[in-house]
C-alpha cells in the first residue's frame, strides 16, 4: 500500500510539471507583435499627458499610468533611463520597481531590461552627490603600466554594485573603441586609450566585475568609433581605415573580449565602414548613400556573428541620432537594422504625449506586418526573440516587485557612495595624474616665492573648486599671505587676464572644459537646449597662447593642467613650465555649498608634493612646436 501511495505521489508530481510546463510553453509562445515588442527599448525620459508644453520637458521620475499600460499592453523589451529620471536613491527604486510591476503583469511576463548609459567619467547619468562617479576610462587607462587592470576591475564592480541596488540591470558600458584620433569629439577620454590589447583587457576586466554584482554590460561601438572627427549624434562619421587596420585595432578589443569573457550585448556605431560593407542604401528622400555599420548584414550578421563568433545580443546605438534619424524614418530604420541582424532597437521611436504611444503601437504593428510579408525573415526573428528570452533567462530570472520598499532603500543607502567606494574614487584619481613635462624643476611648488597666482579657468565653479584644493594642501601661513587672482572664458576680460597673468609669479591653466558631445548631457533630445559660450573653443584656444605666451616672456611660471582630454593640451605645452594630465573635470556641489572634486583634490596634492604622479599616458600627444618631440 506504501508503495502505490508512493507511484501516486510520483505520477501527481510529474503531471504537476507537466501542465507547469504546457503553461510555461503557452506564456512564451507570444504573438508576432509581442516579439517585436521585446526587441525595442524606449527610453522614458519625458512625458507630458496633457498637450501644451512644446518640447515636452516633463521628466519621468514616477511610472505615468499612460506608460505603464503601454508596457503591460505590447510586452515591451526594455527601457534606458537618463539623469532626469534620476534624483533620489528612493525614488529611482519606486521607478525601476514600477517598470518591472508593469511588465510583469504583461502576458508575455518577461521583465525589462532597465538599461543606463554609466561608464564613470563624462557620461554618468545618477547623481553623483550620493553615488560613485570616477575619473573616467582613459584615466584608468593611465594606471595600467603601473597597476594592470586592477583600477578597471575595482570600478566595474562598484559600478555594477550601485546600479543594481537601484534596480537597474542593464548598464551600455565599457566603451572599446580604441581612440587613434585626437580630433575625436564623441569618444575622446571615454577610451580607455589607443592601444588595441590595453583597451581589450581593460574592458574585460570592467565588463566582468560589473557582471559579477548582476548587472549586464555592453561593449560598444562596433565596429569601432575611436578614429572620426565627426560626432554621429549630429552627422554620420566615415571611417576609411584598411581591412588590415581594422582588424588589427578597431575589431581587436572586441574579439578578445568574446574570446575571454561572456559578452551579453554589443553596441553597434552609427559610422560608415567601406572597407567592410560597400553596399548602398536608399535614404528617406530617395538619395543613395554608403550603409552605416547599424544597418549592415555584413558587418553585424556575416563579420560579427559568424566570422568573429559572437552569440549575444546586438543591441543598436539610439536611433534618434542624426546619423540615422537624418536619413531614415523610424520604421526604416528599425526594418533596417533588424534585417542586418540586431536583436534591440534602441530608442526607435521617441515617447512624449499619448499621441505618441499610439504611433508606436501602429510602428510595432507595421514591422508586423513586414515579417508576415516577407520583409523580414521570419525564422531569424524567432531566433533573435529566443536569445533575448534566454538571456533574460539566465539575469534577470530573480526579478521580484515588492510593495513594501523599506529594505531596499535601506540596502541603497548602505551601499551608494559609500566611503570605501569614495576612497576608491580618490585613489583612482591620483594613481591616474600624469606628468607631461617639468621643465622648470616647478614640482613640488615652490609655495615660498609665490606671493601672487593667477588662475586661468574654465567657469567660476572650476576656479572655486581648484581654489579649495589648494587651500587645503598649501601651507596656511603662506595661504594667508598669497595674493589670488582669476579670469574665467565664462566671463572673458582678455586684458584683465593679460595684466593679471604678467603681474602674478605663477599662473595656472585649468584647462577648457565644455561638453565635447551631446552624449555627455543625454543625447538629441539636448540639442536644442545645450547653452552657448560666450567664447568660442577655438577663441579660447588662442586667446590662451597668446596669455601664456607673454606670461613666459614676463619671467613668470605657468602650470598647465588637464581636466579633461589631454589632446587639447597641445597648443598649450610650449608656453608651460610644468604640466599636469587628470582626464576629469566632475565637480559636484552638496546643497551646503560644499565642493567635492576628486581630480582636483589629487592634482592640488600632486602640485604640493604631497602625493607622487603615477600615471603613464595611454595616447600620444604629437607636440610640433616643440621639435616634432612626442610626449611619452
Amino acid at each position: 500500500m506504501k508503495k502505490n501511495v508512493l507511484h501516486l505521489s510520483w505520477i501527481v508530481t510529474i503531471a504537476c510539471i507537466g501542465i507547469y510546463l504546457g503553461w510555461t510553453a503557452l506564456r512564451t509562445e507570444l504573438t508576432l507583435e509581442q516579439k517585436i515588442a521585446q526587441k525595442l527599448m524606449i527610453d522614458v525620459r519625458y512625458f507630458c499627458p496633457e498637450p501644451g508644453e512644446t518640447p515636452c520637458r516633463s521628466a519621468v521620475t514616477h511610472l505615468p499610468h499612460e506608460l505603464a499600460q503601454l508596457i503591460t499592453e505590447t510586452g515591451l523589451g526594455g527601457v534606458i533611463l537618463f539623469a532626469e529620471n534620476l534624483q533620489t536613491p528612493e525614488q529611482i527604486i519606486d521607478l525601476t520597481q514600477d517598470l518591472q510591476k508593469a511588465a510583469l503583469q504583461s502576458p508575455v511576463g518577461q521583465p525589462l531590461f532597465i538599461s543606463v548609459d554609466q561608464e564613470g567619467g563624462r557620461v554618468f547619468r545618477t547623481p553623483r552627490h550620493f553615488s560613485t562617479g570616477f575619473a573616467g576610462n582613459m584615466a584608468i587607462g593611465a594606471t595600467y603600466a603601473r597597476h594592470g587592470d586592477f583600477y578597471a576591475s575595482q570600478v566595474g564592480r562598484v559600478l555594477g554594485q550601485e546600479l543594481a541596488v537601484l534596480g537597474i540591470n542593464t548598464n551600455h558600458a565599457p566603451v572599446v573603441d580604441v581612440n587613434s584620433n585626437p580630433d575625436n569629439p564623441v569618444i575622446n577620454v571615454r577610451s580607455f586609450g589607443e592601444q588595441p590589447q590595453q583597451v581589450a583587457e581593460l574592458a574585460v576586466a570592467m565588463l566582468s566585475s560589473m557582471q559579477q554584482q548582476g548587472v549586464l554590460g555592453t561593449l560598444k561601438h562596433f565596429p569601432g568609433h575611436g578614429d572620426t572627427h565627426l560626432d554621429s549624434h549630429l552627422a554620420l562619421p566615415l571611417v576609411t581605415h584598411s581591412r588590415r587596420q581594422i582588424e588589427r585595432v578597431d575589431l581587436a578589443p572586441f574579439q578578445w573580449a568574446i574570446e575571454h569573457t561572456e559578452v551579453p550585448m554589443i553596441m553597434t556605431a552609427h559610422i560608415q565602414y567601406p572597407e567592410l560593407d560597400n553596399s548602398q542604401i536608399e535614404s528617406k528622400d530617395g538619395n543613395r548613400m554608403l550603409r552605416p555599420a547599424t544597418m549592415s548584414r555584413a558587418m553585424l550578421t556575416d563579420l560579427l556573428r559568424q566570422q568573429m563568433g559572437y552569440q549575444g545580443l546586438i543591441i543598436t546605438d539610439a536611433l534618434d541620432m542624426a546619423a540615422i534619424s537624418h536619413y531614415f524614418s523610424p520604421e526604416q530604420a528599425v526594418l533596417e537594422t533588424f534585417a542586418a541582424g540586431a536583436d534591440i532597437a534602441l530608442m526607435p521611436y521617441p515617447i512624449r504625449e499619448p499621441e505618441d504611444i499610439k504611433a508606436f503601437k501602429q510602428l510595432i504593428s507595421r514591422l508586423a506586418t513586414a515579417v508576415r510579408q516577407g520583409q523580414l525573415s521570419a525564422a531569424e526573428l524567432e531566433v533573435s526573440w529566443q536569445r533575448i528570452r534566454k538571456l533574460k533567462a539566465g539575469w534577470l530570472h530573480t526579478t521580484t516587485v515588492q510593495d513594501d520598499r523599506t529594505a531596499l532603500y535601506r540596502l541603497a543607502k548602505q551601499q551608494l557612495g559609500q566611503p570605501a567606494h569614495q576612497a576608491l574614487e580618490l585613489e583612482l584619481a591620483r594613481q591616474a595624474a600624469t606628468l607631461l613635462q617639468n621643465q622648470s624643476g616647478l614640482l613640488p611648488l615652490p609655495t615660498k616665492r609665490i606671493a601672487h597666482l593667477h588662475l586661468l579657468a574654465a567657469t567660476p565653479l572650476q576656479a572655486r573648486m581648484l581654489q579649495q584644493a589648494l587651500s587645503r594642501q598649501w601651507p596656511q601661513e603662506e595661504w594667508q599671505r598669497l595674493r589670488w587672482t582669476q579670469s574665467t572664458f565664462d566671463d572673458w576680460q582678455p586684458e584683465q587676464a593679460l595684466q593679471l597673468s604678467q603681474q602674478a609669479d605663477l599662473v595656472i591653466h585649468a584647462g577648457w572644459q565644455r561638453l565635447a558631445s551631446l552624449v555627455d548631457a543625454g543625447g538629441m533630445a539636448d540639442l536644442a537646449s545645450q547653452p552657448r559660450p560666450s567664447i568660442s573653443y577655438e577663441a579660447a584656444m588662442q586667446a590662451s597662447q597668446q596669455v601664456l605666451q607673454a606670461t613666459r616672456q614676463a619671467g613668470s611660471s605657468v602650470v598647465l593642467l588637464g581636466f579633461g582630454t589631454p589632446y587639447e593640451l597641445i597648443p598649450l605645452l610650449p608656453f608651460s613650465d610644468l604640466s599636469i594630465a587628470a582626464y576629469h573635470h566632475g565637480i559636484e556641489q552638496s546643497q551646503a555649498e560644499v565642493l567635492y572634486g576628486p581630480t582636483y583634490q589629487a592634482v592640488a596634492e600632486a602640485l604640493l608634493g604631497h602625493t607622487a604622479l603615477h600615471g603613464t599616458l595611454p595616447v600620444q600627444l604629437m607636440v610640433p612646436e616643440l621639435a616634432a618631440q612626442e610626449v611619452p
